[in-house]
């Protein structure tokens, strides 16, 4: 059965995009796509429709067979935490540390405040060169470790589909062969991912399959 299944689904345009005419989609376990698209914003509202983070002019979005209500957003929260989104949107709280950041979910869903973080969490805060940063606030680490705060709290929580957008920009060379290297096993082990490189030298690095974007105009091949 597909994890995340759009159905008849639309939308407007945003920035300069030209929107999504009316598509179906679906994503399921083993599943690999590489994205492309003419227009970047469109490249965005694509995943965004995916992380359930826009709703649709038309459609259905099915999570696990179940149809969701994007009018109650308490109840897209679960389903949320199913999906990592690591989109170029993608952020912390501003003026909270990087470590309180990445135990907020823990914080709202296990209804506790006396949560310590966990030896995977610990250790891949340490791959990524933040463990020693975790007591700051965004606004005095540089971007790349913002972006890597990211990638730890999305990659360790214990996400059903990966979406991944531009994932290398602003990373240090060392972190980005460390990232290849996590979404290799990722893909390798069978969870779902939609990845957008953009025009870079990653575009194809894991892809099974393809979903363009032109003109507004979404097909699978």
């Amino acid at each position: 059965m597909a994890i995340v299944e759009l159905r008849e689904y639309a939308h407007a345009p945003t920035g300069r995009g030209k929107g999504l005419q009316k598509f179906s989609f679906s994503l399921s376990p083993g599943d690999a796509f590489s994205l492309h698209a003419d227009r970047i914003d469109d490249a965005h509202l694509f995943l965004r429709a995916l992380a359930t983070l826009e709703p649709p002019e038309e459609g259905t979005y099915f999570f696990k067979g179940e149809a969701l209500d994007f009018t109650k957003l308490r109840r897209l929260l679960p389903v949320r935490r199913r999906i990592a989104y690591l989109g170029t949107d993608a952020a912390l709280i501003g003026n909270r540390t990087l470590r309180t950041n990445l135990l907020l979910g823990r914080y709202y869903h296990e209804n506790r405040l006396d949560l310590e973080m966990s030896d995977d969490v610990l250790s891949m805060c340490r791959l990524l060169g933040i463990e020693e940063k975790l007591d700051l606030r965004p606004a005095q680490v540089a971007l790349e470790d913002v972006r890597a705060a990211v990638i730890v709290r999305e990659m360790t929580k214990g996400a059903e589909v990966f979406l991944i957008e531009q994932a290398f920009v602003v990373l240090a060379r060392p972190v980005v062969e460390l990232y290849i290297e996590m979404i290799r096993k990722m893909i390798d082990s069978g969870l779902p991912c939609v990845y957008y490189a953009g025009l870079t030298q990653y575009d194809r690095l894991f892809k099974k399959r393809d979903i363009y974007i032109r003109d507004g105009v979404v097909s699978v091949v």
